[in-house]
């Protein structure tokens, strides 16, 4: 193998397969970066076996290769490179690493151990604009589960049905749900759950220069396709609970209010919860007339904010986790409507100007 390449291509390759190699597992070639050429590329491939990433970077091939090297080292060479034209070659069994007049030789792994990826090869695929994926997976994301014993719950339920795509996300605290439409040209029809971890590392490396993202999916596998990079991963098996059932038809109180506003006033509440060593963040919310109050108490001090609002139907009162709270307004702009039905039910905020957009919020039971 013998190859030339920039350093800038060489580090946003590493920066984007990196996200994909393993930090936790035994196996140390899973600790590894695939470097391996094709006719005019370089291409840069890294697994933890849920997810798998490629990166495709221009280089000039002279003698065609493949090799695995040790991902961190790569890594932290590869960024202090010098800004200059870089010469790989493999040789005696060391990756030759030439600038200027000086060289880095790296150990490598054994090749023949890292994985393949899956063939997605005559799978169905669809095409979907990269504005409207981004879009949708930050506002469904982030209500994901955390803890892996539930896996269901650690992905968002993706769903197409004729030209309506649908993402589902559900933590059984609070849940995201979002739709859209999109020109569905091949009537494709699909429903799997996809990890939140891989759907986070998508949206960061989406790039608003690509117009599409091209999905493929083949029974227990699902792909990613946009500019140079290529992101797979494994869908999560199980069923996905019926997320339509729990959503209220009916509200009896409905307050209209600015996003940022009230995102203001429960951040400082959240000052007092942080800080008070009681391991919640819960705060109490009174609707009365066209006002919100928003109150907490604890024994570091207290907080009683008072925001103007409009407002339909019955006073009420909430008490809320104040981080579900922030991580929807985070969300969603300008003016939203949160409807709420008393005390023990759930709540569901809505952005104004989406339609197709809804947070459902459980609220907290307290004596």
């Amino acid at each position: 193998m013998k190859f030339y390449c920039t350093k800038d291509a060489f580090v946003m390759g590493a920066n984007t397969v990196y996200r994909a190699v393993s930090s936790k597992s035994t196996l140390p070639i899973l600790q590894g970066i695939r470097l391996k050429t094709t006719s005019e590329q370089l291409q840069l491939t890294a697994t933890d076996l849920e997810i798998s990433i490629q990166c495709q970077i221009p280089a000039q091939i002279i003698e065609p290769g493949e090799v695995v090297v040790p991902a961190k080292i790569f890594f932290e060479i590869v960024r202090k490179l010098p800004d200059t034209s870089i010469y790989i070659e493999l040789k005696d069994d060391q990756l030759n690493i030439s600038y200027y007049n000086s060289r880095m030789v790296l150990r490598i792994l054994e090749k023949e151990e890292f994985p393949k990826l899956p063939d997605l090869q005559d799978s169905q695929g669809f095409t979907i604009p990269v504005q409207l994926l981004q879009n949708m997976i930050k506002q469904t994301v982030f209500a994901c589960s955390t803890e892996e014993k539930r896996q269901v719950f650690t992905g968002v339920l993706i769903q197409i049905e004729n030209e309506i795509i649908s993402m589902v996300s559900t933590d059984t605290h609070r849940l995201a749900y979002k739709t859209a439409e999109f020109p569905n040209k091949k009537n494709i029809s699909f429903s799997g759950i996809v990890p939140g971890k891989a759907l986070t590392e998508i949206y960061r490396l989406l790039n608003e220069e690509d117009d599409i993202v091209y999905i493929q999916f083949k029974q227990s596998q699902i792909s990613f396709q946009f500019g140079a990079i290529h992101f797979l991963s494994r869908l999560i098996e199980g069923q996905f609970p019926n997320y339509k059932q729990v959503i209220p038809k009916t509200c009896e109180t409905k307050i209209y209010l600015d996003a940022e506003t009230f995102m203001e006033s429960v951040e400082r509440a959240s000052i007092i919860l942080r800080n008070s060593g009681l391991g919640v963040n819960i705060i109490h919310l009174r609707c009365i007339d066209t006002m919100l109050y928003l109150e907490q108490n604890a024994d570091i001090g207290r907080v009683s904010e008072q925001i103007e609002i409009e407002s339909e139907g019955n006073e009420v009162s909430i008490s809320i986790n104040s981080k579900y709270l922030m991580d929807v307004l985070k969300v969603v702009d300008e003016k939203i409507v949160f409807e709420l039905s008393g005390a023990n039910n759930a709540g569901i905020i809505r952005a104004l100007n989406d339609p197709n957009y809804l947070y459902l919020v459980l609220p907290v039971r307290t004596t």
